[in-house]
């Protein structure tokens, strides 16, 4: 009987096996795809449902692809609606693909929901798919540079966080206010590090540009708006994928400082007395220090993360883990990342969806770093190190003032971080009126920042106040609540989208320090403040509220006329009790050309036009700042008693503070043919900015001698392109190619009413724009054959620079000044040199692949600006003491005009270097490999992804400085990046 029930089941366990090969049989599929014309196309992309494995047809439309018996192949093509195919007992398929404005058919998020690319009538920008996964980024600015056009990023310095980045968005629009973006994380408004988010856990990225785009954020959204969008779980069977990578970090265009002979020869031929006896011996012992290259070192970086969703039809889950860690260019300069993020959504009922998405994140930056400045500026002709090996206190035996620049390296620092952001929203479905729903979306972000530092015996700052100890701890909280309500109703060829919001912002900064010196013993460093002789607390508390209501109602006809509307009042607590509130409204059509009529023949497969015009305030000033601080100035009496006193501060509050407020018009072309392979846009706008918000000198009279108030103009106006596409596209072989422009030009229209009277103090000037250099011009080296005695430097001797004297007369009295006055003035003859902020940025990125390789290129640049070059100054002030960069010194000899003669009294008026800062930079490049699905599916994995990056690889400019990107001078040099790493996914 045993055997009989074994042999049944021996039988059965046959049948179902068979059953299972039969119906799970690999065989090739092919076929041909066509358009409505039934024209073939090629490059179409075709992918098994569920796996990685795909094709793509010929240059003929024909595809080839093997697959199972009841696989789904996915026929997909820009411009042109998905086909799914269920795999039968055919061996060919014919497609017939039916067109579809897919490009503009694309969900965007625009602020409060989402909306249909088609639908928006705003200047709305998403980042590239690729900017976030190809490139590895410490930082998501990084990415977001030069990927829409518009949007300046700067990299203005060089450290391992990579936090050092300034964003503008359509050019300065602020005196004194902030014109930073205001970035919304998951539906929060985001007022931390960048550098805190991990990218690899970001979605999507979008900036609204224009007032159409921003109003709904109001008044902090009046420097443009970026809205990041993490991951989100997806129905379906557990995914896991795993992202590393290892970078090596150098420092490069480093400036050509004086080595030990030859800051020898520079002292000597300047003042040749000046040369000591240390310098001496350590000159002909033939040592010496290069500062700049014992602070610096090569750098590493490593990222570890892992994620896992999916999810049922009811609740769906993302979760990852990052860390990262970076070692700087900069000594001591180290950065760790660590974060936690989960993102959940759960349908409880069906009138109710509720969600969260969090992220905790721990960051350290313990360590602090060599002065960078006095790397460059100190004397080679030193010792950096005694007998010992230890760092000598004083480097250079007859001159005490100076210390070693690498003295921050010994004390003993700890710099840590902890963040949550957590967003959680409920979603009610309210079913008594169709198209009706509300939505609670509340945020928090909590940071608490602890900084301790400790100056030691074996520091000078330590021995001169016998230990020196310093504690920071900073805390920070944003609550945000927010209701809103949306209805959504299509009645005929009509739609309606309305949303209507209320909502509260509390922000919170509680920041207490702690300075003390003078300790018995150095054993507990900071944490014995106690018993410390001098101990300094100190302690910030700010505040701030805002409160907002908004109505935006979108309205379309037909898939072609498109109507926005927006009004929103917001408060702000820091204004003075009769500006607080204030109302803006903004007004966005636009028309979808392509889909009239007398349209369907042409090879547009998109036109669209977009107009918008509205108004905007900026609350970007510091609590308080409205009212009138006192310091504390104690008094004695006659009688010999101290009595308590106090005094204003410098600046004084002014309770008539308001808003700065824009008005601004923008006018934008959407297009694409050829079934979107080709795709672009044009941007025309201009915004004006009044009641800007600035500091006016007053008269100490009143016990103070500035004063924040509104007193002028000023105007952004430009011009932006973006155009990209498939250039080819083929079964083994695509090319895709991208590229954007921007134009700005910033004006001061008028200062205190006036559009004649500049503020030359603040360095402001009607026409011209917010920041600008403002100086004495150089114009070359006074030469032996120039007739000195009777120029406007009667005092300068051959080799001394020259400055061009700007001031000019009318010397024939026909009323039009054309010739030099002949004097020098140091006030009149300075001149606006030129503007800080580039006038046109661009960029262009190249992405091919064939079959499982790809490279991927892009470049970005700035131009028409102005820097300052500061190592080409020689510090003429403290004579020879300093070290300085090699130059082409004028001498009888060398008669040049490029620079004056080594001589302390050559440049007395201080007259500095400016050169254009143009520049292109190949930014990025990363050559990458896609395992061949057939080795992944022997190995039981969907896709597995190694690549090569390289980053800063070659910049072109004949800017002379560090770097014409970065802000300073003499500091942390830029860094070259390569990385390796590799993406798997399971």
């Amino acid at each position: 009987m045993k055997k009989k029930l074994l042999l049944f089941k021996l039988t059965c366990l046959f049948f179902v096996l068979f059953s299972a090969i039969s119906f799970a049989q690999n065989k090739k599929i092919n076929g041909i795809v066509t358009d409505d014309a039934n024209i073939p196309l090629p490059g179409v992309n075709v992918v098994i449902e569920g796996t990685q494995k795909g094709t793509v047809t010929d240059f003929d439309g024909n595809y080839t692809i093997s697959a199972d018996i009841g696989q789904t192949l996915i026929f997909t093509y820009i411009g042109f609606k998905p086909k799914h195919i269920v795999v039968g007992n055919s061996n060919n398929y014919a497609v017939n693909m039916q067109s579809d404005n897919a490009e503009l058919d694309e969900v965007v998020i625009v602020g409060y929901g989402t909306q249909k690319k088609s639908d928006i009538t705003g200047s709305v920008a998403s980042l590239a798919e690729e900017r976030l996964e190809i490139v590895p980024n410490t930082n998501v600015a990084q990415a977001l540079q030069g990927g829409i056009p518009g949007v300046v990023v700067t990299n203005q310095g060089s450290s391992a966080s990579g936090s050092d980045v300034s964003i503008v968005i359509r050019g300065r629009n602020s005196l004194k206010a902030s014109t930073t973006p205001l970035i919304v994380l998951d539906g929060i408004p985001y007022s931390g590090s960048l550098s805190d988010i991990t990218p690899t856990d970001i979605l999507s990225m979008e900036v609204l540009k224009d007032v159409s785009a921003t109003a709904i954020y109001g008044s902090r959204g009046s420097n443009g708006v970026i809205l990041i969008t993490s991951k989100k779980g997806k129905q379906g069977k557990v995914k896991l994928t795993y992202d590393g990578y290892y970078g090596v970090l150098r420092p490069t265009n480093l400036p050509n400082v004086l080595s030990a002979s030859e800051f020898y020869d520079f002292k000597l031929t300047r003042d040749p007395s000046s040369i000591t006896d240390s310098e001496q011996s350590i000159y002909d012992s033939g040592e010496g220090v290069d500062w700049l290259d014992l602070s610096l070192r090569q750098g590493q970086t490593i990222q570890h993360n892992l994620s896992a969703s999916g999810g049922s039809d009811d609740f769906k889950y993302y979760i990852s883990g990052s860390y990262l860690d970076v070692e700087g260019i900069r000594v001591n300069d180290n950065y760790e990342r660590s974060t936690l993020r989960f993102n959940l959504d759960a349908n409880v009922t069906k009138w109710l969806k509720v969600g969260t998405n969090t992220q905790l994140s721990f960051t350290d930056q313990s360590g602090l770093g060599p002065s960078f400045s006095e790397s460059y500026y100190m004397n080679p002709l030193t010792k950096s190190h005694d007998e010992n090996g230890d760092l000598t206190l004083y480097p250079w035996t007859e001159d005490v003032s100076f210390t070693n620049p690498l003295e921050n390296t010994l004390a003993q620092n700890e710099d840590k971080r902890y963040k949550v952001i957590s967003n959680l929203y409920l979603d009610f479905d309210l079913g008594f009126i169709p198209g009706l729903s509300y939505r609670l979306n509340t945020g928090v972000e909590v940071t608490n920042t602890r900084q301790e530092s400790f100056w030691g015996l074996n520091t000078v700052r330590g021995i001169t106040r016998q230990g020196d100890a310093s504690v920071i701890n900073d805390f920070r909280s944003n609550v945000l609540i927010e209701n809103i309500l949306n209805y959504k109703k299509e009645f005929g060829k009509s739609n309606l989208f309305v949303t209507g919001l209320y909502s509260y912002q509390n922000d919170v900064t509680d920041n207490q320090d702690l300075d003390s010196s003078g300790f018995p013993t150095e054993a507990l460093t900071w944490r014995q403040a106690n018993v410390a002789r001098l101990i300094e607390p100190g302690y910030q508390y700010d505040k701030r509220t805002t409160l907002s209501s908004m109505l935006r109602i979108n309205y379309g006809y037909d898939d072609r006329y498109m109507l926005t509307l927006t009004g929103r009042r917001d408060g702000y607590s820091a204004f003075g009790d009769n500006n607080k509130y204030v109302s803006f409204f903004s007004v966005g059509s636009a028309w979808n050309i392509h889909n009239e009529k007398f349209m369907e023949e042409s090879i547009l497969s998109t036109l669209k036009l977009r107009a918008s015009y509205g108004e905007n305030g900026n609350q970007a000033i510091d609590p308080y700042e409205s009212l009138t601080f006192l310091n504390e100035r104690s008094y004695v009496t006659s009688d010999g008693v101290q009595l308590p006193g106090y005094i204003p501060e410098n600046e004084l509050g002014n309770s008539s503070l308001t808003w700065e407020t824009s008005v601004a018009v923008n006018f934008g072309l959407d297009y694409a043919l050829l079934n979107n392979r080709i795709r672009g846009s044009v941007d025309l706008y201009r915004a004006t900015t009044n009641d800007l918000l600035a500091d006016q000198l007053i008269s100490p009279f009143h016990g103070a001698t500035e004063i924040s108030t509104n007193i002028g103009s000023v105007r952004n106006e430009g011009l932006e392109f973006a155009l990209g596409g498939q250039a080819i596209g083929t079964k083994d072989f695509s090319l895709n190619l991208d590229g954007n422009i921007a134009f700005n030009r910033n004006e001061i229209l008028n200062i205190n009413g006036s559009e004649t009277l500049d503020d030359v103090g603040n360095g402001w000037f009607i026409g011209q724009p917010i920041s600008v250099y403002y100086a004495l011009e150089y114009d070359g080296v006074w030469q032996e054959s120039d007739d000195i005695a009777n120029s406007h430097q009667p005092n300068a001797e051959p080799g001394y620079a020259k400055i061009k004297d700007q001031l000019t007369v009318d010397t024939n009295g026909d009323g039009v000044p054309d010739e030099a006055d002949g004097v020098l003035n140091t006030d009149s003859d300075r001149v606006i040199i030129g503007q800080r902020d580039p006038k046109t940025v661009a960029s262009f990125s190249i992405d091919m692949k064939y079959k499982g390789f790809g490279l991927y290129v892009m470049s970005q640049g700035a131009f028409g600006h102005v820097k300052q070059n500061g190592l080409k100054s020689d510090d003429v002030w403290t004579e020879v003491r300093r070290n300085t960069t090699l130059k082409d010194w004028w001498t009888p000899e060398n008669p040049t005009n490029n620079y004056y003669a080594n001589d302390e009294n050559a440049n007395t008026y201080g007259v500095n270097f400016y050169e254009s800062g143009d520049y292109w930079r190949i930014k990025d490049i990363t050559v990458s490999y896609d395992l061949d699905q057939d080795v992944l599916d022997k190995i039981g994995i969907d896709k597995f992804k190694i690549y090569l990056a390289g980053r800063n690889l070659f910049t072109f400019t004949n800017y002379g400085g560090l770097d014409p990107e970065l802000s300073g001078t003499r500091d942390v040099p830029l860094q070259k990046t390569y990385t390796l790493g590799f993406t798997v996914n399971f």
